[in-house]
């Protein structure tokens, strides 16, 4: 996990973001890794955490301050 956000309602946020490194072996996509990430979240969500990805290409240059902007007002509203 790459970020934990505990909320004082008990509420418990991952936030992962995934680089190519979570889907590729190189430049070759690999379903191994694939299949390991998801079952991380699967595990994570089972141990009663919410678990929300961003990839990587989310989170470049200034795309990056937007959706991280919109994605915290949002879940922001959720936890009220």
């Amino acid at each position: 996990m790459d970020f934990l956000i505990l909320f004082s309602s008990r509420h418990r946020v991952v936030i992962e973001v995934d680089g190519k490194q979570h889907y590729a072996d190189g430049d070759k996509a690999s379903p191994a890794l694939y299949s390991e990430t998801v079952a991380e979240d699967r595990w994570l969500r089972l141990a009663g955490y919410e678990v929300y990805r961003f990839g990587g290409a989310e989170l470049i240059k200034d795309r990056a301050n937007k959706v991280l902007a919109d994605f915290f007002d949002q879940l922001a509203e959720r936890m009220r």
